[in-house]
């Protein structure tokens, strides 16, 4: 059964122990779920089509003695899609702001998969001071190493006839060595994603820059990454580079496909905070 309390949230929805709250983000509600308790604590934000189940049995390990706040960006989960069709990453770095902001942390751990480790890179960089550590999770290396001709080829493909075979090629690859399991479910997600969301997520972050953003951000960092993930232009490469996991025997979605070894991975991070 569900019940509906008000609160300086919103509404809250309240069906055993799982609260989701909601805040007026800059281009309409942004959603998240708030639980367990510490005093340090630790943001998650999914990737692209994703939503905060996505982040469940990272939520399930850690909630027993830390708090776990996971955030659902404009246009996933239940929050509003924006008006203007605002995808760009630093937009979405204002949609973490307005949670935190709202819960008033002073400092926490954020933890960003694909996308939304480029938007925790985003808001890192921008508040260097709140974050007390940064887990990039197979995020985007620099997307400038690829020729900008092939760039705007995978654009231009995106915004014509060809838009479902080029967006079902791209996630064929990112699902090549996900588990049975979670590669249905991916699909399931992505398949919903609305096509216009798509192309301008897709686009950003064919351009996004993430130099600025680690340059700034001088505090403790992770990449948690794939092999397919592991070369002289991944993230954990740049400025000089910074430490990483590598998971074997995963997809993209690596903290569903072994999660022992992520969770393991995270908490070691955490207690070195």
């Amino acid at each position: 059964m569900i019940t509906l309390a008000t609160s300086t949230f919103g509404i809250i929805l309240c069906k055993g122990d799982i609260l989701s709250k909601s805040v007026q983000g800059p281009s309409g509600k942004i959603f998240f779920k708030d639980e367990g308790n510490g005093n340090l604590p630790i943001v998650f934000v999914h990737s692209f089509a994703g939503n905060a189940s996505h982040w469940e049995e990272a939520k399930n390990f850690l909630a027993q003695k830390r708090r776990v706040i996971r955030i659902e960006l404009r246009g996933h989960g239940d929050s509003e899609s924006p008006k203007d069709t605002d995808y760009r990453i630093s937009s979405m770095a204002k949609d973490i702001a307005a949670v935190v902001d709202s819960l008033r942390l002073p400092k926490f751990v954020l933890v960003g998969h694909s996308m939304g480790g480029s938007v925790a890179l985003q808001y890192a960089g921008e508040n260097p001071d709140r974050v007390a550590g940064l887990v990039l999770v197979d995020t985007n290396g620099d997307p400038r190493e690829v020729p900008e001709t092939i760039r705007n080829q995978i654009k231009e493909a995106l915004n014509s006839s060809a838009y479902r075979e080029t967006v079902d090629g791209y996630w064929d690859q990112l699902l090549a060595h996900s588990f049975p399991k979670v590669k249905r479910r991916i699909l399931e997600d992505l398949h919903k994603a609305p096509k216009e969301a798509v192309i301008r997520i897709t686009s950003e972050l064919l351009d996004y820059d993430p130099n600025p953003s680690l340059k700034r951000y001088m505090g403790p960092k992770l990449a948690i990454v794939i092999s397919e993930n592991e070369d002289k232009f991944s993230l954990h490469r740049l400025q000089g580079g910074f430490p990483f996991h590598l998971v074997r025997e995963a997809g993209h979605w690596l903290y569903m496909d072994q999660p022992l070894e992520f969770n393991h991975t995270l908490e070691t991070f955490l207690k070195k905070l």
